[in-house]
């Protein structure tokens, strides 16, 4: 029976090639996206998965406690993991990872040239790190290799990246910190960590190494900290974290005290501190809008727009064969006709088509799986993954899900053709009289209309978010931080020397402006709590950066009221600089009042009057940070301010002079001139560099790969509709060459033949466009909603889509409608 029903598959491929070949590449580009994207998909939810204990580790997270407290933070004080560990014995154990920031890390071999490395994944551990997570030893015990002070484990490119062949275990790596010298010695090594995981690091340091940790064990608003809790088998985790809810009150009270002058119960007013038990497994994939300090973040959103996107393409390849398979039933209903009067029941005719149906989709599936393998080095680029499809391919699990896939797939599409050409009369097609063609099946329209209306709606969003990536990398952002470029590492520099290197570079032409600061635009983040000098002013929270004067006029910052730091002024340290955000926050006027000016005002710590800060100028807002955010508040610090915390790093930032800089050669000869001159005052340091335009660009590097994967998968969309509406198209030219013929006949001209065979098609193209613009508007509006700053939402937009979108279709259809409208009548009616 199978030879019999293949032999007949075979024969109708082949005697319609046209109908064959649309069918198996519309169904091979929406089966390769639908791969493609179901890979992406179990990629995103496969993070963190090869932890043996992932079931019973828990993230603690608590609300963004320096902005919206509604919003959940990944980061915690230190105090958060000592409070477990005494309150809740529901946690086997809990522990703590700590992000210092970039440090150098240097090994001086006993023969041979020291090394050292700018080192950005070192996080400090504690030492039962290793009890909640999985990372296999290649060599040391890891029960103890973060147990004493001065421990360090790393990971196997580490090691080889240091040592080479040699054993890298009681090895030491000094870790200079705000240039502070620091010996470290390998007491183990591990694997790579894998790419799905959440933690990325190639250092961990024993926590005990750092004596000002356990000095400041008791803080809460010292948010450098994630912390994990590995509960019991035996524990529910719903009621252990309304447990953890008795925790803030009891163990926050004395620091808010201490820090903010307030009774826990005054300084929570209107707020709750609420925390949170996060499955290790959704980690990564529901990752805070603040994002993760300790590796990448996933996007659930993005995960889900995918989805949609799959499934949708999967239906409008599945909807192209349902509707070639109707249009084209005039072809095959003597056969099935002739069928049915040899004896042929409706059961037997409708397994034939779905065979027909589940072959088809076999072989498109093949030709996909050999479309993905192909092309899947190129996605991985763009996505920033490492997908691989022959690792699923060897697995029988993966290959009987792919078989039940082509099995459904075959028998869902092939479904309704089925049953509709077996339901045809045996005595109505051998007559004649069957009704047949583009107009016979409202069903077949209504299909039609939802395809274009996914592509439509598709082509819609894909535009905004290409619109919305434009208009956030022109924006003005109150400086211009083109020719900006980042030097690292001055930190290890004295303070001398630092002055050395900038008067040096300052000197030559091609450098126009040379500051120093501590954090460097788009990434100032060094959030801390002050107030207005003065009685029963509010305590706020501002963003901190710590410059010298030269850097305020690098940015060109515009000043709305007083003045820049002045070195000839003398005593400058203890002097600040407000933008109008912080202004506004600490409870002046702005536009500034010259009646109540804050210039000439102090501000202070929010128990702490005895440090008071002078405000000398105050410039315009301009972004700091990503522009997916609004401007917050920031104060300038002078960079010998000794009453402020320090953050340990050090920038010397570079205005290359335009004219001096246009080439690639210029530019590369100015980083030989800095390099030169930073090795000629200290030859260990590590020069490494970034341009400010790149960095704010970086911001929006998820946003470009969504864009960018969504630009393919829309393009492969409307592939597969218009192959559709060009099958159709091919199938209604067959059909009404015979009207077609009399219309020309009766004096028809070809302007009138294709106004009349593109009518139909076109209202069903203007109907989707109608139904797809405002659900497009909806997805758009909702996805714009996530940015501070976003590009308008247009009707020109709309209108100029939907113009495309006809044009595309008449294209598709026109080749069709011009070679019926310009038959010989002649040839076509001589048999009537």
């Amino acid at each position: 029976m199978l030879k019999n029903m293949f032999t007949i598959a075979w024969r109708n491929a082949i005697r319609h090639k046209q109908f064959s070949l649309l069918n198996i590449l519309g169904l091979s580009i929406g089966i390769t996206a639908s791969i493609t994207i179901a890979l992406y998909i179990v990629n995103q939810y496969s993070y963190d998965n090869f932890h043996t204990k992932k079931d019973r580790v828990y993230r603690i997270n608590q609300p963004m406690i320096w902005g919206d407290w509604n919003e959940q933070f990944a980061s915690t004080g230190p105090n958060l993991a000592v409070a477990l560990r005494s309150d809740i014995p529901e946690f086997e154990a809990v522990t703590r990872l700590h992000t210092p920031g970039e440090l150098v890390v240097s090994y001086e071999p006993t023969n041979g040239t020291p090394i050292s490395f700018n080192e950005s994944k070192l996080f400090v551990a504690e030492q039962n790190f290793f009890q909640l997570f999985t990372f296999p030893a290649i060599a040391g015990d890891l029960n103890t290799a973060l147990e004493l002070p001065g421990s360090l484990v790393i990971t196997q490119e580490t090691a080889t990246k240091y040592f080479g062949d040699n054993n890298p275990i009681g090895q030491t790596l000094t870790l200079n910190s705000s240039g502070q010298d620091t010996p470290f010695k390998v007491t183990a090594v591990i694997e790579d960590i894998p790419t799905n995981s959440h933690l990325q690091f190639d250092m961990l340091a024993s926590m005990s190494s750092y004596q000002h940790i356990k000095d400041r064990e008791h803080q809460w608003i010292w948010t450098t900290f994630v912390t994990y809790g590995l509960l019991s088998p035996s524990a529910n985790a719903s009621a252990v974290e309304a447990k953890l809810q008795a925790i803030p009150p009891k163990w926050a009270e004395q620091e808010i005290q201490n820090v903010f002058g307030q009774s826990y119960a005054e300084y929570m007013k209107g707020k709750k501190w609420t925390l949170t038990m996060q499955p290790l497994t959704e980690a990564y994939i529901h990752t805070p809008n603040s994002g993760n300090r300790l590796g990448p973040s996933g996007n659930i959103v993005y995960t889900h727009i995918f989805t949609a996107v799959g499934i949708l393409i999967l239906l409008l390849c599945s909807i192209n064969f349902m509707n070639l398979s109707t249009a084209k039933s005039a072809n095959r209903a003597k056969e099935v006709g002739i069928r049915k009067v040899l004896g042929s029941h409706k059961k037997s005719l409708v397994r034939q088509f779905i065979f027909e149906s589940v072959l088809y989709v076999f072989v498109s599936t093949v030709i996909a799986l050999v479309v993905t393998e192909i092309s899947l080095g190129a996605f991985n680029q763009i996505a920033n993954t490492e997908l691989s499809l022959y690792n699923y391919l060897v697995d029988p699990a993966f290959a009987a899900i792919l078989v039940g896939f082509v099995f459904l797939l075959g028998i869902a599409a092939g479904s309704y053709p089925a049953f509709y050409l077996s339901s045809f009369s045996p005595i109505s097609v051998l007559k004649g009289k069957l009704s047949s063609g583009f107009k016979a099946s409202a069903v077949r329209n209504g299909l039609v209309i939802f395809q274009f209306t996914i592509s439509v709606a598709l082509i819609i969003c894909t535009f905004f978010v290409q619109k919305q990536l434009n208009y956030a990398s022109g924006m003005n952002l109150g400086f211009d931080k083109d020719n900006i470029l980042h030097v690292q590492n001055i930190e290890m520099l004295t303070d001398a020397q630092q002055e050395t290197l900038q008067t040096q570079l300052a000197q030559e032409a091609v450098f126009s402006n040379v500051g120093l600061s501590d954090l460097v635009p788009p990434e100032v983040w060094n959030e801390d709590k002050y107030k207005a000098y003065g009685p029963d002013t509010e305590v706020v929270t501002l963003n901190r950066i710590r410059c010298n004067e030269e850097y305020v006029q690098l940015l060109d910052l515009k000043f709305a009221a007083g003045r820049n730091f002045e070195k000839a002024r003398g005593n400058e340290k203890h002097k600040v600089i407000l933008n109008a955000s912080a202004v506004k926050m600490l409870g002046w006027e702005y536009p500034i009042n010259p009646n109540n000016s804050p210039v000439g005002q102090h501000i202070t710590f929010p128990n702490s009057h005895q440090a008071l800060f002078e405000v000398i100028g105050v410039v315009e807002d301009f972004n700091f940070n990503s522009v997916k955010y609004e401007i917050s508040p920031l104060l300038i610090i002078h960079q010998d301010n000794d009453h402020m915390w320090e953050s340990g790093k050090s920038y010397l930032s570079l205005r290359l002079n335009p004219s001096l800089s246009n080439s690639t050669k210029e530019i590369e000869s100015s980083l030989k001139t800095i390099e030169e001159t930073l090795a000629g005052i200290n030859p260990s340091i590590p020069f490494e560099y970034s341009f400010m335009n790149q960095e704010f660009e970086a911001n929006f590097r998820t946003e470009q790969r969504m864009g960018q994967i969504l630009n393919i998968f829309t393009t492969m969309a409307l592939i597969i509709a218009c192959l559709g509406l060009f099958g159709l198209a091919a199938f209604a030219a067959e059909q009404r060459k015979k009207e077609l013929g009399v219309r020309k006949v009766l004096g028809a001209s070809l302007q009138q033949l294709v106004y009349s065979f593109t009518k139909e098609f076109s209202v069903l193209i203007f109907v989707a466009i109608l139904i797809a613009s405002p659900l497009a508007y909806f997805l758009v509006n909702g996805w714009l909603a996530s940015f501070a700053y976003k590009t308008p939402i247009e009707v020109w937009v709309f209108v100029a889509v939907g113009i495309a979108s006809i044009t595309i279709a008449w294209l598709t259809i026109g080749i069709h409608s011009i070679n019926a409208a310009r038959q010989n009548p002649a040839e076509v009616l001589r048999d009537e």
